[in-house]
């Protein structure tokens, strides 16, 4: 008999070369299902938890088939498939960073949850039938996730600070905060780092219970404070308005602040004197939220309005501690 051939294996690097292309390619296709139509809702589930599942179970398939590698490689050749998602669909789609920086650790979470399921199930059974299971359920769970229960979370953030000027000075400096400088706004994560628009300009037009108070963001963010208490050196209270395009789809196209799941109700700022002739300033935010992962929106939600809260409160202090100083 003739000498057969030896079977030639790929190589490791051509492995994972041809992995993480079945990978991306099968995220893409899930991306343009799921979340591409997805419009004012967010698929919270299918999109968020079992999309990353699906794309790592692909990948633990591709890499290896027979279940030889340990679990740890299966996640770690799973991350490496969501990240190169994650920066196409940034760079290739428009998706805003701001959402991908929020998605990233479940993203990365639902990925290890998927590539353990699918690493454990191909060493012990030799099977890629959970694989498969896993690949096509956020497929199977997209039209149900309209039905999935979402309860309404009711929160609040609170930011205080000192300030060593009357608070006749603190007042004027809050109901108005004209042409904010880039100098004056102070660095946080939610701005330096995610991307999140900073505040540019607070313009009062009319004084009392129904004035309203326009804002101006950077990267074209605008909004309204509709007044509804009015209490001169010591306490203002609006609600929110926002109109179709107040946060512009560059910005966020998937987070809609005044919708279903998500909703900024109001604000207010207090001013109470102190005995040495300072002023303390607190600013609360209210919103409510209906999700199925109520926890992770809220601990988000309260790093971007604690760094809005403290970038504007910092703004306030300087105006009115250096006109304090001057006068």
């Amino acid at each position: 008999m003739p000498d057969q051939k030896p079977k030639i294996r790929p190589s490791i690097k051509q492995r994972l070369i041809f992995t993480i292309a079945v990978a991306v390619i099968y995220a893409l296709v899930l991306y343009v299902i799921v979340w591409m139509p997805a419009g004012s809702a967010i698929p919270f589930i299918s999109g968020l938890i079992l999309v990353p599942m699906a794309i790592a179970s692909v990948a633990s398939a591709a890499m290896d088939p027979l279940g030889q590698d340990t679990v740890w490689r299966h996640i770690k050749i799973g991350w490496i498939c969501i990240t190169a998602f994650i920066v196409i669909a940034v760079l290739v789609f428009r998706e805003a960073g701001i959402c991908a920086i929020m998605a990233a650790p479940i993203f990365y979470l639902g990925s290890a949850l998927g590539s353990a399921i699918s690493g454990l199930s191909l060493r012990k059974w030799r099977s890629r039938s959970v694989s498969s299971c896993l690949v096509v359920l956020p497929l199977l769970a997209l039209p149900a996730e309209p039905f999935m229960p979402a309860p309404v979370l009711d929160e609040q953030v609170q930011s205080v600070v000192v300030i060593d000027a009357p608070l006749e000075t603190v007042w004027k400096n809050t109901v108005e905060i004209p042409k904010i400088a880039p100098q004056e706004l102070m660095w946080t994560f939610s701005h330096g780092v995610v991307g999140v628009p900073q505040p540019i300009d607070a313009r009062l037009e009319g004084a009392g219970v129904g004035a309203v108070r326009y804002l101006r963001w950077t990267h074209g963010v605008t909004f309204e404070e509709v007044v509804t208490d009015w209490q001169p050196g010591r306490h203002l209270a609006w609600t929110f308005r926002f109109g179709p395009q107040s946060i512009p789809d560059a910005v966020e196209g998937h987070i809609k602040i005044d919708s279903s799941y998500l909703r900024i109700a109001n604000g207010d700022y207090r001013l109470d004197p102190l005995p040495d002739g300072k002023t303390r300033l607190s600013l609360t935010t209210h919103y409510a939220i209906a999700t199925p992962i109520n926890v992770y929106c809220a601990w988000w939600g309260s790093i971007f309005l604690r760094d809005f809260h403290g970038t504007v409160l910092n703004v306030i202090q300087k105006r009115s501690e250096a006109e304090a100083r001057s006068s």
